[in-house]
């Protein structure tokens, strides 16, 4: 059987309102340097941080689409061309 988690309403809202705030600002690295240190458990660093690691995700998975994509066009062209046979321009 699962254990419920149950997660206080305040700490909630402060991560969330972090993850909106990092989201806003398009956010690509953390706004203080070793935020982490200064502030372990703030629940608004940490919505930031949130929004931060998907954002990178996103952008892996995004770059490896476009690399699958240029080599299956790669492969396509190279499957239209002519391999000695035929007048070629």
């Amino acid at each position: 059987m699962e254990e419920e988690i149950k997660v206080d309403e305040k700490f909630k809202s402060a991560f969330n309102m972090g993850y909106r705030v990092a989201k806003e600002l398009d956010l690509k690295t953390q706004i203080i340097k070793d935020q982490e240190k200064l502030m372990p458990n703030s629940p608004i660093h940490m919505g930031m941080q949130q929004y931060i690691d998907e954002a990178k995700l996103s952008v892996n998975i995004k770059k490896s689409e476009s690399l699958n994509q240029s080599t299956d066009d790669t492969f396509k062209r190279k499957k239209g061309r002519s391999r000695g046979k035929g007048p070629s321009l």
